[in-house]
This record gives structure tokens, C-alpha cells and sequence, in this order.
């Protein structure tokens, strides 16, 4: 004789419930409610049962779905882990892309679901999935250029192991809308040459700029901001959290674009990470912007803030 499953042992178990009380119902010698009562169960659970032992039998009792909802089809699922091994995206950013790119809606549990089943591995470090040590306060800054964040990426020469490279970032804390340079050196001259380009590029008129202590924030960068009537804001020394989204956007950089790209030497390195600024302020959708793209935010609130009150432009 088979020995039954735990499983099996507990879905036998319940049949045998349900029909005990169902049995109770159909003899008309008890009222419904002190069945409810007997066998704690509601009021609904005890007519579904009934109705679809009326027309199933004993086995459409069982906890084991009649239906099974269908999986996406093949070529839906070929483009989830096309879009997951390229990209490097996780399910919400996924069912994002491929409704925005490809016009196929699939729910986040449903792309979770097919890279669960073709055993995707996770994406991100242990380290960045450990919780906070303390409560963090998280905010957006309402206008573009209001605030600035700038910060400083080491990145390995291509053409020299030995040496590094500087990747110079600016991340507007409105839109997200980001700029980025590769530098020789990490000085404070490079640094006044970076603002100055972004500067140009960036079409709101920039308040303040916030970086962290490093070497190339001196104090002859700070003056140069206060003649340009920018504020110069420093964070407070080992607290990077307080410059949070540059950070965010290093780490976007690492997982997305330094680990999955190759260069040939400094050169291809700067054009692919033009094409990747780009990307990330045209084509890459932000869950923290609600899956829009930096520049359609920097769009709209450029918009918005023109139909309100006049918007300080550079040069202004």
C-alpha cells in the first residue's frame, strides 16, 4: 500500500471536513449556523462549498486550483531574461520596459515568476540588501536646479590597469537628470571645469551644489560657485546617505554599464559612456520617477513651472 504524503494526508483530512460538513447541510436536520459555529467557517465558505460540491462533487473541493492561469507565451518569456541578462533589471523596471518599449503588459509577478522558473540569479550584492541601521529621511527637491548632488567615481584605466581613471557625476535631485565626464585627475580644477559643463547643459538655472569632502571640493571650488551665485553645500564628513542619489546612480553605473561593458582603452570608454548618459536620461525608466525617464520629468516640470511663473533659464 502507497504511504501518503504529508500533503496528501492534509488534503484528505480537509475533504473529510468539508464533506462532514456538508453532509450536516444537506440532511436538513442542522441550521447553517450552528454549522458555521461547529466548524468555524464563514458564512460565504460554507455556501461555496456547497455549490460546488453540487456540481463537482468531492472534487471540487479540493484546495488545488481547476484552472490554472496560463504562463506568458515563449516569445514574451524570451524577451523577460533578453531584457534581464542585457540590462540587468529587476521585475518592476522589466514589466515597465516592456510595456513602454514593446506595448506588452505583463504584471512584476508574472516577469518575478519566469525568472524565478529559469532560475535567474539575483541581482545585487548582499551587502546593499541589509537594512538600515537607522530610519532615513527621504526627500525630493520640488524644481530643477534647486540642488545639485556632485560627486566623484574611481573607475580602472583601460589603457593603464595601473592607473585610474575619475568619473565626474552630477545628478540633479528634481528629475534625476544626470551629466557625466571622465577626468584624468581628481582635482579642484577639473572639478570647476565640470560644473562649468554642466552648466551649459543643464537648462534650469542651478542653486545649489552639494558634494561631499573629498579633495577636489576645496575651498577654491567653493568660491568659484559663490561668484557663479551658486550655494555650495557640504555634507557632513562619513555620512554618504546625505548624497544619496549620485551614489545611487554609481551603483546603477556599476551594475548596468562598468559590469557589462568591455574597452578597448580611454577612448571607447568615453563613447560608450556618452551612449550610457544617454540611455539613462532618454530611455531608462526610473522607478523612483513612477518609470518615467530624467528628461521627460525634466520636461514636464520645465513645463509646468513655465505656465505658472517664469523659469529662471542659465544665463539669466
Amino acid at each position: 500500500m502507497k504511504r501518503l504524503s504529508e500533503k496528501e494526508w492534509r488534503e484528505l483530512t480537509r475533504r473529510e471536513y468539508q464533506r462532514d460538513a456538508l453532509q450536516l447541510l444537506e440532511n436538513g436536520e442542522t441550521s447553517p449556523r450552528i454549522i458555521r459555529d461547529l466548524f468555524g467557517i464563514s458564512r460565504s465558505t460554507l455556501w461555496r462549498w456547497r455549490k460546488r460540491y453540487r456540481r463537482f462533487g468531492l472534487a471540487g473541493l479540493s484546495a488545488t486550483p481547476q484552472n490554472r492561469k496560463r504562463r506568458v507565451t515563449a516569445e514574451i518569456e524570451a524577451e523577460i531574461l533578453k531584457i534581464r541578462k542585457e540590462r540587468g533589471y529587476g521585475p518592476q523596471r522589466i514589466q515597465l520596459y516592456l510595456k513602454r518599449f514593446h506595448g506588452i503588459v505583463v504584471s512584476s509577478s508574472t516577469v518575478w515568476n519566469t525568472l524565478r522558473r529559469n532560475k535567474m540569479p539575483a541581482l545585487y550584492m548582499t551587502r546593499y540588501n541589509k537594512p538600515a541601521r537607522i530610519a532615513l529621511r527621504r526627500y525630493v527637491k520640488s524644481h530643477p536646479g534647486e540642488t545639485i548632488q556632485m560627486d566623484v567615481k574611481f573607475i580602472r584605466n583601460p589603457s593603464s590597469p595601473r592607473r585610474k581613471l575619475f568619473q565626474f557625476t552630477a545628478v540633479d535631485d528634481c528629475t534625476r537628470y544626470r551629466v557625466i565626464r571622465i577626468c584624468p585627475r581628481n582635482t579642484t580644477r577639473n572639478a570647476i571645469d565640470f560644473f562649468e559643463t554642466v552648466k551649459q547643459i543643464f537648462p534650469a538655472k542651478i542653486r545649489e551644489v552639494q558634494t561631499d569632502n573629498g579633495p577636489e571640493s576645496t575651498t577654491e571650488f567653493g568660491f568659484h560657485l559663490t561668484q557663479q551665485q551658486v550655494k555650495h553645500r557640504l555634507i557632513r564628513p562619513r555620512t554618504p546617505r546625505l548624497n544619496g542619489k549620485v551614489e545611487r546612480s554609481h551603483r546603477t553605473d556599476e551594475q548596468e554599464f562598468y559590469s557589462r561593458q568591455t574597452f578597448s582603452d580611454e577612448s571607447d570608454l568615453i563613447q560608450k559612456l556618452a551612449s550610457w548618459e544617454k540611455h539613462y536620461n532618454q530611455d531608462r525608466v526610473h522607478m523612483a520617477l513612477g518609470g518615467k525617464t530624467p528628461e521627460e520629468v525634466l520636461s514636464e516640470k520645465l513645463s509646468t513651472e513655465l505656465e505658472g511663473r517664469p523659469v529662471t533659464l542659465q544665463g539669466d
